[in-house]
């Protein structure tokens, strides 16, 4: 039953609307999926700088850095945040023989391992942008050789060589000594 006067759209219409809906999402969404990755780059760098921050904040207060396992003995020599393990942890020099979470060193010191601990240095210590932990070859503290906060980045696999001075692939680091 059509009532006088009434039209609807006829079917070249629908389809050219369609159409102009497609060719839009088509040019959007990489445009978003770009914007959204450049997001948890800067968000990994924004989560590394922190760390940074809470460590150097730690060495002030206690005059170490967080290198002490569960005996109170300077054997650690990589500490890592939350988060599934990046791949290429055991490859580049990046030593995982004694390893321990940041959070046993800045968020509390139950183990009473460090005099003069004015804690929590940070929050909580969550994974990465991607899932993956943050990693530091604390091996290195007062060694001379570069000691980095490393997230593997978006492929997940850590790149970097642990002595290098530059970050490699599309690793998001941080160098503190």
């Amino acid at each position: 039953m059509m009532i006088k006067g009434e039209k609807g759209f006829t079917l070249i219409e629908v389809i050219v609307v369609a159409a102009i809906i497609a060719i839009l999402a088509g040019v959007l969404v990489p445009m978003i999926m770009k914007e959204i990755d450049e997001s948890r780059i800067t968000r990994a760098s924004a989560d590394v700088r922190s760390i940074s921050n809470a460590i150097m904040v730690f060495r002030k207060d206690t005059a170490q850095w967080p290198v002490m396992d569960a005996s109170c003995g300077a054997n650690l020599t990589l500490l890592t945040g939350s988060g599934n393990a990046p791949t290429g942890i055991g490859d580049n020099g990046w030593d995982d023989t004694s390893s321990a979470m940041l959070d046993n060193h800045l968020m509390s010191n139950d183990d009473g391992c460090y005099n003069n601990w004015n804690g929590a240095y940070l929050p909580v210590v969550s994974a990465d942008p991607w899932g993956n932990q943050y990693v530091i070859n604390a091996n290195s503290f007062g060694s001379g050789s570069p000691v980095w906060i490393m997230s593997a980045g978006p492929n997940g696999t850590l790149d970097t060589v642990a002595a290098s001075t530059i970050t490699a692939g599309d690793d998001v680091g941080l160098r503190i000594q």
